[in-house]
């Protein structure tokens, strides 16, 4: 029988392992076959392109990739599409950015049958640890809304993949008539149908030093790190007490998307593109904003979530948030543990880590605890 095309959209430049969060190598569906639609030469200079992908390994660089490269260029191929194909928007963010829905038009116009991917949670505002930072917040993102209504693009897509219990009342609230809601388990937590064998050690979830590729894309003049020297001095003496305190190894857990030159980390254990397996089998997380972080809820593990005084106030304020809305405990300063100003707490809230996983992660009724294979199941459906 002859497959029709899961054609997987996004308007801005990535790597392997972003896309196999969603649609890992081993993903494979009797009715379609993938391909993959990229608008980032439209969207982004060649310069910016090139700069993000210059730290990336080789591996990581996508192939097999349709890029098309003019708006004129994407209707041509668009108009092309079947009526039994789909096209699932994986991200869209850029567009989202500067307001521009010619792709949504597109595929209005043609009739393309399209998937809409709910991928990014906003959590709610834990008021009980600190309502002055998230009433910041909440107008940061209430201002946001206002302007995104008043710019606001009349589509409804054929289908909305969402996670939790939290996206799907907001997606009711959409008031769709025709589109038919996938609830899926989230693609930020890998579940394993083996409990994981917990050892002796604490994790790292390293962000990268030196830069981030998206600031290549989205703020060129960010500096992640004023003082990269005095913020290694500082994380490596943290470990040195998390290592005596709790008689275990720090494992430094870095993404797949760069690798270092040498070892900054006093020749800890660096492994690469494993973090989601290292925080189910440690015994503790230690961390900033990484979305990785996530997993913690999922696992039951503690966490310790840094600020520190080399970072942005940016930074510091989404590392504050997370720490706060995501796991109910504050963030603190690095300095401070140093100055013994602050004491090291590994305790959970299973209960708030209950509720999070249920509201924005997991509904109650799966089984199959990843994406991949509930939403693979759906669309055959």
């Amino acid at each position: 029988m002859k497959k029709n095309n899961l054609y997987i959209y996004i308007d801005q430049p990535f790597a392997n392992q972003q896309m196999e969060m969603v649609f890992p190598k081993k993903f494979k569906n009797p009715k379609f076959n993938l391909k993959f639609l990229s608008t980032q030469n439209i969207s982004f200079t060649k310069d910016e392109i090139r700069n993000y992908y210059k730290s990336t390994p080789s591996n990581e660089i996508p192939k097999n990739v349709i890029y098309l490269n003019s708006q004129n260029e994407f209707e041509n191929y668009v108009k092309k599409i079947k009526s039994e194909d789909l096209v699932f928007l994986r991200e869209r963010s850029i567009n989202e950015i500067k307001f521009n829905n010619f792709d949504l038009k597109l595929f209005k116009k043609y009739k393309i049958k399209t998937i809409w991917f709910d991928y990014d949670p906003w959590f709610k505002s834990n008021l009980s640890k600190s309502t002055f930072l998230n009433t910041l917040r909440h107008i940061r993102v209430a201002t946001r809304k206002l302007i995104l209504s008043m710019k606001k693009y009349d589509y409804e897509p054929n289908y909305y993949v969402g996670f939790g219990t939290e996206t799907k009342k907001n997606f009711i609230k959409m008031g769709f008539k025709k589109t038919k809601y996938l609830d899926c388990p989230s693609i930020w937590i890998k579940s394993s149908k083996k409990k994981p064998r917990i050892k002796n050690f604490i994790v790292y979830v390293d962000e990268n030093l030196f830069f981030s590729r998206d600031q290549f894309l989205f703020d060129k003049k960010m500096k992640k790190i004023s003082n990269v020297n005095t913020f290694l001095k500082d994380i490596n003496l943290f470990f040195n007490i998390l290592e005596k305190k709790y008689k275990t190894k720090v494992i430094i857990s870095c993404s797949k998307k760069y690798t270092y030159d040498k070892n900054y980390f006093e020749g800890r254990k660096i492994i690469y593109g494993k973090t989601l397996d290292l925080i189910s089998r440690s015994k503790a997380v230690v961390g900033h904003s990484s979305d990785a972080l996530f997993q913690a809820i999922y696992s039951n593990k503690p966490t310790i979530l840094l600020k520190h005084k080399t970072f942005n106030v940016k930074k510091n304020f989404f590392v504050n948030f997370k720490s706060i809305n995501l796991f109910d405990k504050y963030a603190n300063y690095l300095e401070d543990y140093l100055k013994n100003k602050k004491k090291i707490n590994i305790s959970i809230n299973k209960k708030y880590y209950k509720s999070i996983l249920t509201k924005y992660f997991i509904s109650k009724k799966f089984k199959l605890k990843n994406f991949y294979e509930n939403f693979s199941k759906q669309i055959l459906q």
